[in-house]
């Protein structure tokens, strides 16, 4: 359990006090919120050290605001306020992302339905590496501050409003951060010994990097019968029938639609065109709030989109989904056709990919735990530069090109050095600060209730 991150604000939850030290006030919904960060199981044992460690942090605060030499500038808290909004923002946006993955089941390997998911919270493409921690960070960053802003509106709150309120809990934890800065890190040291020695240790403990695979597609519709086509419509018909007779957007596309996401979120007008039509994305685009379109032709099959929201470059759509399924013997008479497709793309894959440009040509980095087990199969032994298919899929025909290959690799000691690092000092901040507390607990006035 590390002290720097115990950093809840309690100001804004007035709710029972379980514990004082001097005048700093312990709250339950404190201790709460850690413990339910830390485990979902319950455990006692877990709870008494998380409010020993509170207590701790009290007491350093108490020490702090005693030391004379330890002030807080209004420098000090602009520039904390910054830090301050950024570890909301990142907290909001990390588990905005992580529950829209577990209500819609995405595996968060799969970075094709990850950036259709992030895209939906504008988030440019530009910072979608997902080899890249820090840009993953950026990304956290960006949907949380949307989360966190529409919460504010809710309560009718402005950012500064908000940022006042918590003024008085900014400056405590500059002050404690002052104090560690002053009395306890400069009689910290780490020498390479010991965070060699923890790496291996704990070596095994450090996942694998997994297969990684940038891929690119040629995506081919498989054509399917009159007959097929006019299933599928009489059954959106019918469905469009039901939602003009006043039934429920959202129950009918929960019991009829053949996508599992009903609310797709916002898309930018620019990304749309990447796959409909422009007479298509121009009644979206001229459709009122609230409204939906009648039955529309799309790549995936009959759509009826609902304009939840719009503005000048985006809308936000739920839509219900009827796919167009291909017999067998539409997908037998395509093969003949994809096959001639193949023996194109092997001799230059991005010249024969503008030929049919149903689909973007680069689908990005696609780790292997990410391919599903359907795909896995044709991923065995393949190298840089491989052509792998062609796949049918839902109605369509991939030809796949793996541009680049990371292989598997065990972590480096170079890989983990600072985070090894980062660790132990916390470790060793927290045993400094225990000295500190039991050398001077005599001093503090302590209740438990």
């Amino acid at each position: 359990m590390i002290f720097l991150l115990l950093q809840v604000d309690s100001t804004k939850l007035l709710d029972k006090v379980i514990a004082v030290v001097n005048d700093e006030p312990i709250f339950q919904s404190e201790l709460e919120e850690i413990y339910r960060a830390t485990t979902t199981t319950e455990n006692d044992s877990l709870k008494k050290a998380i409010l020993e460690n509170l207590i701790k942090q009290k007491a350093i605060l108490v020490l702090a605001k005693s030391d004379t030499t330890l002030s807080v500038s209004n420098e000090d808290v602009q520039s904390a306020s910054k830090s301050y909004l950024d570890n909301i923002y990142f907290q909001y946006g990390r588990v905005e992302i992580f529950n829209k993955l577990q209500e819609e089941k995405i595996n968060p390997n799969d970075t094709t339905k990850l950036k259709e998911v992030l895209k939906s919270y504008n988030v440019p493409d530009s910072i979608m590496n997902f080899q890249d921690p820090e840009l993953g960070n950026k990304v956290f960053l960006i949907v949380g501050k949307q989360i966190f802003e529409n919460e504010l509106k809710k309560n009718n709150l402005t950012l500064s409003e908000f940022l006042e309120s918590q003024k008085d809990f900014i400056k405590k934890q500059i002050l404690i951060q002052k104090y560690i800065s002053k009395y306890i890190t400069p009689e910290i040291s780490i020498d390479e010994g010991e965070i060699k020695q923890f790496f291996e240790t704990h070596k095994d403990s450090f996942p694998k990097q997994p297969n990684v695979y940038y891929l690119q597609q040629i995506v081919i519709p498989v054509q399917p019968s009159f007959e097929q086509e006019e299933k599928a419509y009489n059954k959106i018909k019918d469905i469009y029938k039901r939602l003009q007779k006043g039934e429920d957007f959202y129950k009918v596309a929960k019991r009829y639609s053949e996508d599992s996401i009903i609310q797709i979120g916002w898309i930018k007008r620019d990304y749309l065109a990447q796959f409909l039509s422009p007479d298509i994305i121009t009644e979206i685009f001229s459709i009122s709030k609230n409204s939906y379109t009648r039955p529309l032709r799309t790549p995936m099959g009959y759509n009826i989109f609902k304009i939840e929201d719009r503005n000048a470059d985006s809308v936000k759509l739920s839509h219900i989904l009827i796919r167009v399924k291909p017999s067998k013997e539409d997908i037998e008479k395509a093969r003949t056709r994809v096959l001639e497709v193949l023996e194109s793309a092997k001799k230059d894959f991005e010249k024969t990919a503008k030929e049919y440009p149903f689909a973007p040509l680069d689908i990005g980095y696609v780790p292997e735990d990410a391919l599903g087990e359907e795909l896995k199969v044709y991923f065995k032994d393949v190298k840089e530069n491989s052509i792998v298919g062609p796949i049918y899929k839902d109605g369509f025909y991939l030809i796949l090109r793996v541009k680049q290959f990371i292989p598997e690799r065990v972590v480096k000691y170079e890989d983990v050095r600072e985070q090894i690092k980062f660790m132990i000092m916390n470790k060793k901040i927290e045993e400094k600060i225990s000295q500190i507390y039991e050398k001077n607990k005599d001093k503090f006035l302590i209740k438990i209730y």
